[in-house]
């Protein structure tokens, strides 16, 4: 939205506050709320709004990870202004992350995918994007909110409530829903949203998140991302769709001449041979927590680092290629930050075709790390991405990732109780 109309949009007496949001290191969206006036004055004066550095770079609990903080400017990003339909005359933004200098801000999430979608650009390349991700409803006990079966219509049917306004919500701040389902656990859904440019589509993202938990709370259910949350049930993941095409537009995925018979090609295959390159040190990023390593033990998830038409690859040919020209990315949570993610996907897709790399179909390549602390070693090790990202952005993720897994190592669980101390040893 450009700037006259924001100011249209404030004047015509519709919207009284305006959330100023950003995203942090780890995915998360923070913000404050300004007064209509305030709002107008942060935009006519070309300012952003301020907020402590340690806002950017907490662990899941909100804490802070350094001892000596700065401030860190947002500045709103005017494209993303929307009203927010289920609250009376407030509207939301989304930041660029600046330095009090005026500097971009290293650990800013859309700045660092801005960069990679430059770097693309200066290759010839723009990339089409949509996510798919997957979370469940519980009850005010945390546990499912229904027991429906995978794909019934009684799911549907249960949920209905919270569904039809979950859609009616997105459309209403451009966000097209193309599929919603009933998922394999009992309470789980799956919501695909449709391709945009890809900072556009990590923006979406993001606003669904948002959106999917504040519709779930005013019908009186918990949405959660987390990727395991239940040791019986499936685990929540998010199928990532790439397509990737000239900056003109045109499609460059497609080859219907491929000797290998799938229809992909040079560039495509080299692109998605990058991805399988780097796929270790990407997976620290995809999936970043303790608990998303207990995802990849399940039977129906995907674990093959690859490509083919065959669900258990990493990434995946759909039968509905040929017609769309999209591929599946299949590796990652639906909490992850989408920004970095994206933003090293895109580095390791030009590392491919720089290097012409060339991944053979049907066949796995390596084993992919069986825990967090595996793959921020790969990560830790992979000096094209470290570059590529920023030392300092890599060093500090680590660092809040290995807080996390030390935590995580030093808890006592039921398990080691049941297993140990009940057995009377």
């Amino acid at each position: 939205m450009s700037k006259e109309n924001i100011f249209d949009a404030l004047k015509s007496g519709k919207i009284d506050y305006v959330r100023v949001e950003f995203v942090d290191i780890l995915g998360n969206t923070k913000g404050r709320s300004l007064r209509r006036a305030e709002f107008e004055n942060v935009i006519n004066d070309n300012k952003g709004v301020d907020y402590p550095e340690s806002l950017a770079l907490m662990d899941y609990k909100d804490r802070p990870i350094k001892s000596r903080y700065e401030d860190i400017i947002a500045i709103p990003d005017l494209n993303t202004f929307v009203a927010i339909p289920y609250l009376e005359r407030t509207a939301r933004v989304l930041s660029f992350l600046a330095q009090p200098d005026g500097l971009p801000y290293p650990y800013c999430s859309r700045s660092i995918l801005n960069k990679a979608i430059e770097k693309l650009k200066e290759a010839g390349y723009t990339l089409q994007v949509s996510f798919e991700p997957t979370f469940y409803l519980l009850n005010s006990a945390l546990n499912p909110a229904d027991y429906s079966k995978a794909f019934s219509l009684e799911g549907l049917l249960e949920q209905q409530n919270f569904l039809k306004l979950l859609i009616k919500y997105l459309e209403e701040i451009d966000i097209k829903v193309e599929t919603i389902n009933k998922h394999y656990g009992p309470g789980q859904y799956e919501v695909k949203l449709s391709q945009k440019p890809v900072l556009e589509a990590a923006d979406s993202l993001i606003s669904s998140r948002e959106v999917i938990r504040d519709t779930a709370k005013m019908n009186n259910v918990i949405a959660t991302f987390m990727p395991k949350p239940f040791k019986d049930y499936p685990s929540s993941s998010m199928d990532i769709t790439l397509s990737l095409q000239t900056v003109d537009g045109k499609d460059i995925m497609y080859d219907p001449n491929d000797s290998k018979g799938i229809g992909l090609s040079k560039i495509a295959y080299n692109f998605i041979s990058g991805i399988l390159e780097h796929l270790p040190s990407i997976l620290s990023i995809a999936a970043p927590t303790v608990n998303s390593y207990k995802r990849f033990k399940e039977v129906v998830t995907p674990n093959m680092p690859g490509i083919g038409s065959e669900r258990h690859y990493i990434v995946r040919l759909p039968s509905y290629y040929k017609d769309t020209h999209q591929v599946e990315f299949r590796l990652a949570d639906p909490l992850a930050n989408p920004y970095i993610l994206l933003a090293s996907m895109i580095y390791a897709g030009l590392d491919g075709i720089e290097r012409n790399l060339m991944a053979n179909v049907n066949e796995y390549y390596g084993t992919l790390p069986q825990t967090l602390k595996e793959s921020l070693s790969r990560l830790e090790n992979d000096t094209y991405m470290k570059y590529n990202l920023g030392q300092d952005l890599i060093s500090i993720y680590i660092n809040i990732k290995n807080i996390e897994i030390e935590e995580y190592e030093s808890q006592i669980t039921e398990w080691e109780r049941d297993y140990y101390l009940k057995a009377g040893w």
